[in-house]
């Protein structure tokens, strides 16, 4: 043995020296005494140990008795002794050994152990606790000895930890094997198990055969989730109703009931470990379809939020290793060197989205349906005050400055659709969009391989922007001499106004607002400011970053309002809002302003869109999110 400072080590080596689990402490003592002495110089831990080494004993065998590697018999203090538990975990490892290679050898229990040992050195959890554990994963550094309890007073079976919990199984299903495989039982089992199983004798006959013929198929079956659970639960059963009738066992009996209820133990565990994939993988399955569906594009903090259909989180139906694991399977992996099938695009302040590939071009073109409307009113209005004072901008009258100014524009009212415009993997979308001719079908923002402009994309026309800004303005602005007369003067005002004001009007204005203030805070916060309060809270959980409430409740509105004239269009739109407006308003009149709440509004939707009218638009998940979208844009106006 290599020189070491690990006392369990040690102590382990003196018991296997003397044969004997009984260590006496004074022997011990002397013979650490004597191994630091000849091993300090190799290994300088030990040096606590050459003056007085009952002390740094005592300290060591502390943890050791917690965890139940050890145990101390004082009962008389001139004869201490330390029981280690470790030389009985490699006597009944070799136990285990000779069971795998002879069923017939009974397990290891308490009789097994000297009258004299501390029974408190097991480790007596609930038998499926031990065992669930234990297969979910196993420490390879494991010194404890577990106690595995057996009903109706058959003996415990002991099962050391540093052993895998494989061989434990692997010994339980021989024994059970090996009985089965006597004329006298085969044939009776199989009658009883063909007999509860009408209409799947042969089903059941084959499972029954792949069981004490193929131990390999027979495992595979137990680990994949189907029929098979039934079978062995039902096997298990016959043979523990069938033993437990015995009055006098024998050695046999003995281990045959053993290995049943710890096989019932394990096939509970793969059953569940079966459950929880099947639950994983449909989980992960909505989630995928749940990315797919619209507004398209999910942060982090969306995608933990999602629900299936009973309203159940997604997450804890898998763990953050799978979500973590799934994004970047999703992220990274795919075929013939093309784009994974789930794109990653971050806006300025740091915020990352989730996109399938398939969805961004109509991501584009609706983040672009939205942006159109706010950027032409702000260019409109900018304009005009601009004409106004008869000033004039690069963008009224040149292209490309007209697209550069787009671009700013759109990065500040839309950054999540600057941010997809910029992204790297566009260009490479763009040729693999090409190459399987999907462009056409999808529409395309690109032009060969050239984007299209900013105006194209976001379908604004300078010389309309600037015509309905001209239209805005006074009609003798359009009149040369009179509007030359007006510019005259009004740049001399303009220059006039550059003068900084007395900062006393800043004092005031300041002075006026705290003012206000202090009014409202005295005054009792009523129902309609808190449903106001609850309503913008909330806002953030439907509105994705870098939205509005109005620019998504447009977007979803194009989608399930499919009417093609403009007043059937405008028709239906406020039939549907005055449903909501009339649900809504009977809701908040019972309705507490604390339970406006995100789920609350989901319940409400959801209950809406399933009444008969609503029922009657196809496009349910977008009335859905419009419905939830209007009832929060309601309330928060309210």
């Amino acid at each position: 043995m290599a020189a070491t400072s690990n006392i369990a080590v040690l102590l382990k080596y003196f018991a296997t020296k003397q044969n004997s689990a009984f260590v006496v402490y004074k022997d011990f003592a002397d013979y650490i005494k004597r191994y630091a002495q000849h091993n300090v110089e190799e290994v300088p831990e030990l040096v606590s140990y050459l003056g007085n080494p009952e002390s740094a004993i005592d300290k060591e065998l502390i943890p050791l008795v917690e965890t139940k590697q050890v145990a101390l018999i004082d009962q008389d203090p001139a004869k201490k002794q330390i029981f280690v538990t470790g030389f009985f975990n490699s006597k009944f490892a070799d136990r285990y050994k000779e069971i795998q290679s002879n069923p017939a050898v009974p397990f290891p229990t308490v009789t097994d152990l000297p009258k004299q040992a501390p029974l408190d050195v097991l480790n007596k959890q609930n038998s499926q606790d031990i065992v669930f554990n234990l297969m979910k994963k196993q420490d390879k550094n494991d010194r404890q000895l577990y106690a595995i309890i057996i009903p109706n007073n058959v003996p415990a079976v002991i099962f050391p930890g540093n052993i895998p919990i494989s061989i434990l199984v692997d010994s339980v299903m021989e024994k059970i094997r090996r009985m089965l495989k006597k004329e006298e039982y085969h044939d009776y089992y199989l009658k009883k198990l063909r007999i509860a199983n009408p209409g799947k004798e042969m089903t059941s006959k084959n499972f029954f055969t792949d069981f004490v013929s193929k131990p390999d198929v027979a495992m595979r079956s137990l680990e994949s989730a189907g029929d098979s659970f039934y079978f062995w639960n039902q096997l298990c059963y016959f043979i523990k109703q069938d033993y437990e009738k015995v009055k006098d066992f024998t050695q046999e009996d003995i281990n045959v009931l053993q290995s049943v209820y710890i096989a019932e133990i394990v096939i509970s565990f793969f059953k569940n470990e079966a459950q929880q994939n099947l639950q994983r993988e449909s989980a992960l399955k909505t989630l995928q379809n749940l990315l797919q569906k619209p507004p398209y594009y999910f942060t982090m903090d969306t995608i933990l939020k999602f629900t299936d259909t009973k309203g159940i989180p997604l997450y804890g139906q898998y763990t953050e290793k799978d979500l973590k694991g799934f994004l970047q399977k999703e992220t990274t992996e795919s075929s013939n060197q093309e784009l994974p099938q789930l794109l990653v695009f971050k806006v300025d302040n740091g915020t990352r989205y989730f996109v399938y590939k398939n969805n961004v071009i109509p991501l584009i073109v609706r983040l672009a349906s939205d942006a159109h409307t706010a950027i032409d009113e702000k260019l409109t209005k900018e304009w005009f005050r601009l004409l106004q004072n008869f000033e004039k901008r690069p963008e009224m009258h040149d292209e490309g400055a007209f697209n550069k100014k787009l671009e700013a524009e759109c990065a500040v009212e839309a950054p999540p659709l600057y941010a997809l415009l910029n992204a790297n993997f566009l260009p490479i979308l763009n040729m693999e969009m090409q190459e399987t001719s999907t462009a056409g079908a999808q529409g395309s923002i690109f032009e060969g391989d050239e984007m299209m402009s900013y105006a194209g994309i976001l379908q604004l026309n300078r010389n309309t922007i600037l015509e309905n800004a001209k239209i805005l303005l006074p009609v003798w602005y359009t009149i040369p001499v009179i509007s030359w007369i007006i510019a005259l003067f009004t740049k001399k005002s303009n220059k006039k106004k550059k003068v900084n004001k007395p900062k006393a009007n800043v004092v005031v204005k300041e002075t006026e607002e705290q003012s206000e203030n202090e009014v409202s805070t005295s005054k009792p916060v009523s129902k309609k400011d808190a449903l106001k309060h609850a309503a913008q809270a909330v806002e953030a959980e439907f509105v994705p970053s870098g939205s509005t409430i109005e620019n998504e409740l447009s977007g979803y509105r194009k989608q399930w309002n499919k009417m093609i004239t403009k007043e059937a269009n405008n028709n239906l739109t406020e039939d549907v809002n005055a449903l909501i407006r009339d649900y809504l308003r009977k809701v908040l009149r019972t309705l507490p302003a604390k339970g406006f709440t995100a789920d609350r509004i989901r319940e409400l939707a959801d209950q809406l869109c399933n009444t008969p009218n609503m029922k009657k638009i196809t496009e349910h998940d977008a009335l859905l999110n419009y419905t939830q979208l209007y009832m929060v844009f309601l309330v928060k106006n309210i």
